[in-house]
């Protein structure tokens, strides 16, 4: 894999889990904490910025990852005030989310360069 899609593709795990963190300290309530409503939605902007860096090849290979939502999102989060939007981020965060971290693990774990 090339080193830079590898890396994308780090970026992308270390950013999920850090929205599972965010997550996990705001507890069930997130969606009524701004700071963490903020936190989620700038991780959610990086994760599809990351995508972005992929190639068109390796984002084919992971068909089970809706990359054009994904980056979508991205676009989306950056040009408008996360607050509104929690709905659409908490869907995300249900329904994407574990698709988009299995989906880079495995990738990742059939990578002989891949740390770890």
């Amino acid at each position: 894999m090339d080193p830079r899609h590898r890396r994308a593709l780090e970026a992308i795990l270390e950013h999920c889990a850090k929205i599972e963190a965010y997550l996990a300290a705001a507890g069930p309530d997130w969606q009524g904490d701004d700071m963490a409503v903020d936190a989620i939605a700038k991780r959610l902007e990086e994760t599809g910025e990351q995508a972005k860096l992929l190639s068109p090849d390796l984002l084919l290979a992971m068909p089970e990852v809706d990359w054009r939502g994904l980056k979508g999102l991205r676009d989306f989060l950056a040009h408008n005030d996360p607050a509104v939007m929690v709905g659409i981020i908490a869907s995300t965060l249900e329904d994407d989310l574990p698709v988009l971290v299995a989906a880079v693990r495995r990738r990742l774990a059939g990578d002989p360069q891949t740390k770890g």
